[in-house]
């Protein structure tokens, strides 16, 4: 297993738990991971663009409802802990039951945000918002469905960006295209490993992936 340290990304960029805290949050994981421990713990992550895991021991992959290619984690709070084959096959857990079991933890995780948890940012006179929870993996919130995001952000027209794990940008559709990119690369280069992901726009409430539309880019009216 391999474990990917959370993070709050704040104005001075990515933080990352000390060693004591992953220490802490190791030391209550069980030396056995059986599914019924692990199964309510699991998330849907982003790849982030290198490998992650052992030779010979592939992460376990599946495309989400928005047509991106995404992976599995198990949240241990500070850090993250992948899902691999050799596990799912110790679990004798298909990817359909492991990708049941994260979307229902991310659903549930999900339902305890609110716009409270939103920071207000303006930079260069362009307003955003930006979410950092769950720590560690709140850009998986982009995936828990349209009437969460709605509920949460309050809008039904928006352009969202993942810079890194740790954070949802969510910019207003009168920001300008120029903006948007300056700002998820200046995020981007906070994070050591960056998901480098084209950005989800949200039109009439509907959320679609811009990486399926690289020859027919979604204009907001």
């Amino acid at each position: 297993m391999t474990f990917v340290p959370g993070a709050d990304l704040d104005e001075d960029g990515a933080q990352y738990p000390s060693p004591e805290e992953i220490d802490a949050a190791l030391a209550g994981v069980p030396e056995e991971l059986t599914w019924d421990w692990a199964s309510s713990r699991l998330i849907p992550v982003f790849e982030r663009g290198y490998t992650e895991g052992f030779p010979g021991d592939p992460m376990v992959n599946s495309i989400s409802h928005l047509g991106i290619g995404i992976g599995y984690g198990i949240d241990f709070g500070p850090c993250i802990g992948r899902v691999t084959r050799s596990m799912a096959e110790r679990w004798e857990a298909s990817i359909e039951q492991i990708e049941h079991a994260s979307f229902a933890h991310l659903a549930e995780v999900v339902a305890g945000l609110g716009r409270g948890d939103l920071q207000s940012v303006v930079h260069q006179g362009h307003f955003f918002r930006v979410l950092g929870r769950p720590e560690g993996w709140a850009s998986s919130v982009v995936l828990a469905g349209d009437a969460e995001l709605i509920r949460i952000f309050g809008v039904r027209d928006a352009v969202f960006t993942v810079p890194a794990r740790n954070c949802l940008l969510a910019f207003g559709p009168g920001t300008p295209t120029r903006a948007i990119a300056e700002i998820t690369v200046q995020s981007e280069a906070m994070d050591p490993h960056p998901l480098a992901l084209d950005p989800f726009i949200m039109v009439d409430g509907r959320l679609h992936w811009e990486g399926l539309a690289e020859d027919e880019p979604i204009e907001m009216v």
